[in-house]
């Protein structure tokens, strides 16, 4: 057995060799701006990308809608089987969602994949439970996601919804 190789770091330069094996220290050019001096600090560049985020809120907030829509569309019809799209619908809304204060809008679509999940893997469906969580939807959507007496009564009824249908 060969002795362990001794190795040197040196930046940007082959360390040490042994065994077919060369180590080198490699040296990004993130590290290098990162030792470079001036900047910004962490809560300016916190604050900046708050901002920039913010500046996709009404677009995101658009697609959210839009989801929505989708989502009475599709359960405004007899629903005798599953709908799959109904869980990627509703997941990708979460997914803009998530990025945004939407409060009860994001706790209502949560539990409504919740539901789906429960169905599927239970093999029940029931498409009324799943229009009361879209209609729950559009009502916290009316009401701008702002948490409310009325958002906290809507969310105890779907906690109430899914509750039920673990237990059925």
């Amino acid at each position: 057995m060969t002795a362990p190789v001794k190795t040197t770091i040196t930046s940007g330069t082959a360390v040490g060799t042994g065994e077919g094996a060369t180590a080198v220290k490699v040296v990004s050019s993130l590290s290098k701006k990162m030792a470079e001096p001036g900047g910004l600090t962490v809560a300016a560049i916190e604050r900046r990308s708050h901002e920039r985020l913010l500046s996709h809120k009404h677009d995101a907030m658009q697609s959210v809608e839009r989801a929505v829509s989708e989502l009475e569309q599709r359960t405004a019809r007899a629903m005798a089987e599953p709908d799959p799209e109904l869980y990627r619908i509703t997941s990708q809304m979460l997914d803009l969602a998530g990025f945004f204060d939407t409060g009860p809008l994001y706790d209502a679509g949560y539990s409504l994949c919740e539901l789906l999940d429960v169905m599927q893997s239970r093999g029940r469906w029931s498409p009324d439970t799943v229009r009361v969580h879209v209609r729950a939807l559009r009502l916290i959507l009316k009401d701008d996601c702002q948490l409310t007496p009325h958002s906290t009564s809507l969310m105890e009824g779907l906690r109430a919804v899914l509750e039920h249908a673990r237990k059925s």
